[in-house]
């Protein structure tokens, strides 16, 4: 509240002001990143990464078919064909070797995304495209504080997108930002950020006047956001700590369950740093899934699916795809449950949750 006061007392609430860059600052310093550009979405973000490459007809951007929808329109918008690949059930992150069955001369952008905080593989992709000129522009969406080797998740291809959207573990209600991990684009990432104009340069005395130098958007959030968000960024570690406390309860409780009859936990390497987004459980059946899901709601407790998958959306099909082109994900996708979860959760709450998932088996 005395963030949100500062910004009213000070009259300057557009954006790109002293919150804004303060945010700039902190993400740099604690992931150890070259340039930061917060924006109002995740969203945003990927659209921004989208027009800094120069996408448009004839390129190829390589994307998961289980995600939000946002990972591919971004690159879409662009004019670029998105070529979907499938996942590997046991992360539910993108399957390497599919993605290396799928690359073409007209491969320009690989896309990962780290789905409920579990690093996709990296290492994979990166002896992948090695040599070559595809970039990878991490979707870490849910990412933050996630990483992979002691690199965090969003720093390891040369750009990174994560969210601030209030479904994650921290927020601004809507918010964003950019990981500039290749310190020789963010001069154009700038301008494209800056609407496609220079006029940040202008304010930090490189040029004397701005004008309209690239194609470019209104990328960055308000600065009532922006100290918003500020102020939850400052309370990372003591937001991990609460979080982490929800998922140990979950994994106690839920790993003894875990079977073949029953459901799948995803796999998390011993290389992985888990975030403590979600706990989400992968049933042995679409039609168990749907069981369940039915079941628990019937007792309030309300388990969401993942994702639909894009391929087989109503968009995707008019993009010419249909179900059976990726049946991996056709087939995994319906099992997935995303337990409920969030921060004012007690452990009497996750047991209640478990027990009802319990007494369903036991059934």
């Amino acid at each position: 509240m005395a963030y949100l006061a500062e910004v009213v007392a000070s009259r300057q609430f557009a954006g790109n002001g002293p919150f804004t860059k303060r945010i700039h600052r902190l993400l740099e310093d604690r992931y150890d990143i070259p340039h930061v550009l917060l924006t109002h979405s995740c969203t945003g973000a990927l659209e921004l990464a989208a027009l800094l490459l120069g996408l448009g007809p004839g390129d190829e951007v390589i994307v998961p078919s289980y995600t939000f929808c946002s990972t591919a329109s971004a690159f879409l918008r662009t004019g670029a064909k998105i070529v979907f690949c499938e996942i590997d059930p046991a992360t539910m992150n993108l399957d390497i070797e599919d993605v290396a069955r799928r690359i073409t001369p007209a491969t320009k952008a690989i896309a990962p995304v780290h789905y409920g905080g579990i690093g996709a593989d990296m290492d994979g992709l990166i002896s992948l495209v090695a040599g070559s000129p595809i970039t990878l522009v991490e979707d870490a969406a849910q990412g933050v504080e996630a990483a992979i080797g002691g690199q965090w998740l969003g720093t390891i291809g040369a750009l990174g997108a994560v969210s601030f959207h209030e479904t994650k573990n921290l927020h601004s209600g809507l918010g964003g930002a950019l990981y500039i991990n290749d310190p020789e684009m963010f001069d154009k990432a700038e301008d494209i950020w800056e609407r496609g104009t220079n006029r940040t340069k202008m304010f930090k005395g490189v040029v004397d006047k701005y004008g309209w130098v690239e194609l470019g958007s209104s990328f960055y959030p308000s600065e009532l956001q922006a100290a918003f968000l500020l102020s939850q960024l400052e309370s990372i570690d003591q937001n991990s700590a609460q979080r982490r406390l929800i998922y140990e309860a979950y994994d106690h409780f839920l790993r003894p369950l875990a079977g073949d009859e029953t459901f799948a936990l995803p796999v998390v390497q011993p290389d992985r740093r888990i975030n403590f987004h979600s706990y989400f459980i992968i049933a042995s059946t679409s039609d168990g899934a749907d069981a369940l899901r039915e079941d628990l709601k019937g007792q309030d407790v309300h388990a969401y699916i993942g994702y639909v998958p894009l391929h087989s959306s109503v968009m995707g099909m008019r993009l010419g795809y249909v179900a059976d082109d990726l049946p991996i994900t056709e087939a995994y996708a319906p099992r997935v449950l995303r337990l409920p979860f969030h921060n004012d959760m007690t452990a009497t709450d996750v047991e209640i949750v478990c027990k009802a998932i319990a007494q369903h088996f036991a059934q």
